[in-house]
């Protein structure tokens, strides 16, 4: 499944950077969020609650930033286990600075699900993850928007 957009803030861009490169921050706008356990600026593991009204548990979500770039952005690999069922992400954010002000987050993700959840369908898949993704880009605007 392919997922993208844009997310713009009226926030700098160092401001946005230092937030999508700090793991708990970024965890802390994960809808559903369990736990968080940071091994490393780096790399972190979240537990979430997910699923859809019949399946329905927590998912174990290993984050490891592959790249990091305060002029370009972040690139992240994702990799999650849990109700029987497997994820792989791979996810990209370009940031860019706005002429009136503010950041500009170019997003894309990459994901590939296998078991349990893979047998849901794609469409009830997407449905459900444009809900987190949107979940999750109005907890960073309010957090990055603060004064």
């Amino acid at each position: 499944m392919h997922f993208e957009g844009v997310f713009e803030v009226g926030a700098p861009k160092v401001r946005v950077y230092g937030m999508v490169t700090d793991p708990k921050r970024m965890a802390d706008c994960m809808p559903d969020l369990q736990r968080v356990e940071v091994r490393s600026d780096d790399e972190f593991d979240a537990v979430v609650k997910v699923g859809v009204p019949f399946i329905r548990g927590d998912f174990v979500l290993r984050f490891r930033t592959i790249e990091k770039d305060p002029r370009s952005g972040v690139k992240l690999k994702v990799h999650g286990t849990g109700l029987g069922s497997a994820v792989d992400m791979d996810i990209g954010v370009a940031l860019s600075e706005k002429a009136a002000g503010g950041t500009s987050m170019k997003w894309g993700a990459e994901a590939s699900v296998s078991g349990k959840i893979a047998s849901l369908g794609q469409r009830l898949m997407e449905s459900q993850a444009e809900k987190i993704i949107r979940q999750f880009f109005e907890c960073l605007r309010e957090k990055l928007e603060q004064s």
